[in-house]
């Protein structure tokens, strides 16, 4: 990931620690896509094994739970999103086993979420933008943590100013809106969860419609029978 999202000024400058990484089981290198037979989605670069650094293993098990909890909130939000986004990785791990690609086989087994990909930012402000690589019906889900004083998360468009305080978790459809959080005195990290286009396209897996409160009261309507 470029752009903004590692530009130092970004970043609290008299922070202890400050940065961003990237994690996923499959994602295509940046100029590459399913348009091309030769092109297929790799483990990002700390999940591979030659590289893989025993703390990032380590971190996915032990925050296992959180990675359920997010996606279950995921199926209640956004039920079709939720199937595909499973869909997804079942098909991945095919992929996966027919291309003997073993990084991959390595990581999905301990990938506990229904997104695809994941970001960790430390420190770092995020200026007005849209989220690439995404679909505008899809949610990306963000969770913030750690100490920090009274913040906000603004949705531009919309006019919304939402308190970002410590532990809150945001769905928002982040490719459609334009969105942003400053900078701010303390320490704070930002889990960002979504799934990417291209991906979903590799493995054949339709790409959905927007939610609809209909669609929540019909499987919460099942669920109860």
């Amino acid at each position: 990931m470029g752009g903004w999202q590692n530009d130092g000024k970004n970043f609290r400058n008299d922070a202890n620690l400050k940065g961003a990484i990237d994690l996923s089981p499959a994602w295509f290198q940046q100029g590459r896509g399913p348009s091309n037979d030769v092109h297929h989605p790799e483990v990002s670069r700390l999940l591979k094994s030659k590289l893989q650094p025993k703390e990032v293993c380590e971190w996915l098990q032990c925050t296992a739970g959180l990675q359920a909890d997010l996606s279950g909130a995921l199926r209640i939000m956004h039920l079709k999103m939720y199937l595909h986004g499973w869909e997804a990785i079942r098909r991945l791990r095919s992929k996966a086993a027919e291309r003997q690609d073993e990084d991959m086989e390595a990581v999905l087994p301990m990938w506990n979420l229904v997104y695809s990909s994941m970001s960790v930012m430390v420190n770092r402000a995020s200026p007005a933008h849209k989220d690439t690589n995404g679909w505008k019906v899809w949610l990306d889900t963000l969770l913030t943590i750690g100490n920090y004083p009274r913040l906000h998360f603004l949705v531009l468009e919309l006019r919304i100013w939402l308190q970002y305080n410590l532990g809150t978790v945001i769905a928002l459809a982040g490719s459609a809106l334009i969105h942003q959080v400053d900078g701010i005195d303390g320490d704070r990290a930002c889990l960002a969860y979504y799934m990417r286009e291209n991906v979903h396209r590799y493995v054949q897996v339709p790409l959905c419609e927007r939610p609809h409160i209909s669609d929540i009261a019909r499987d919460l309507q099942a669920a109860q029978t």
